[in-house]
């Protein structure tokens, strides 16, 4: 697993020397770090490949594989943990309290601190915790290239709402919100070829998941697919594997992705 600095140490780090800020800055290191901590664990519990983890100066962010991609209910469990490590952080903070690390009145700024991250990271926009538990939710009910479709779409709305209602209106919460569209844009870009990864990851780890009979070309993912085909039913490791065997198909396939 690699682990490296990201390079906006270089940017942030004197300023929040220059205004003072480096208390806030290592309490939101510690809080970010022990949610994104909490993630990694479930993922490497469930078998999830932890590629490496980049050090941010607001926290850790896991590069982990297949998530997207595996079982909804385990990647449920792993996306909510995160902000369920929210609810410590107060007896963590009265702890510091106690041993007269910090004073009544930043204990209070850090509560508030607190609550504004769990909010903003259960926003429903991709790619927050808030945004990947719509995403699971739809792939419970539509096919997966509609399902990653419908997520994307789904953030870019409640993105404008956030905007059209002002509650979203200082300078910072506004690159907050340009930085989520741009990566909102890109996850659009990519759509097809994501699906072709999923495709290539259920054709190596066969599901054994409740069937659902599927008249599109495009697979369920919660589902263990049976197939329909002009001439019968298949199943899905049958389909998968006509489409990854017949070259033509599968050159078909991927020119449609890009």
């Amino acid at each position: 697993m690699r682990i490296r600095f990201s390079f906006w140490w270089i940017l942030f780090l004197p300023l929040f020397f220059y205004f003072h800020m480096a208390k806030t800055l290592f309490f939101m290191f510690l809080m970010l770090s022990i949610h994104e901590c909490a993630h990694m664990l479930i993922a490497y519990l469930f078998h999830y490949p932890i590629e490496g983890v980049i050090i941010y100066p607001f926290g850790l962010c896991a590069q982990m594989q297949h998530i997207g991609m595996g079982n909804v209910w385990k990647e449920l469990l792993i996306i909510v943990v995160g902000p369920l490590t929210h609810l410590f952080f107060p007896y963590l903070f009265q702890m510091f309290v106690s041993l007269h690390l910090i004073s009544d009145a930043y204990l209070m700024y850090l509560m508030r601190l607190n609550q504004s991250i769990v909010l903003f990271n259960l926003l429903p926009v991709y790619p927050l915790d808030g945004g990947r538990i719509v995403q699971s939710l739809y792939h419970m009910v539509f096919h997966y290239m509609n399902a990653q479709r419908l997520t994307l779409i789904t953030s870019v709305i409640n993105l404008f709402l956030l905007f059209h209602y002002g509650i979203v209106r200082t300078w910072s919460s506004l690159i907050v919100m340009g930085f989520l569209l741009a990566q909102i844009c890109m996850a659009w870009k990519q759509i097809g070829l994501e699906r072709l990864a999923f495709y290539q990851y259920r054709k190596a780890h066969p599901v054994a998941l409740p069937i659902r009979s599927n008249c599109k070309q495009d697979l369920y993912r919660a589902y263990t697919n049976l197939m329909k085909q002009p001439n019968g039913w298949i199943s899905e490791e049958e389909w998968l594997h006509k489409h990854f065997q017949d070259d033509d198909a599968y050159h078909q396939m991927v020119s449609k992705m890009l």
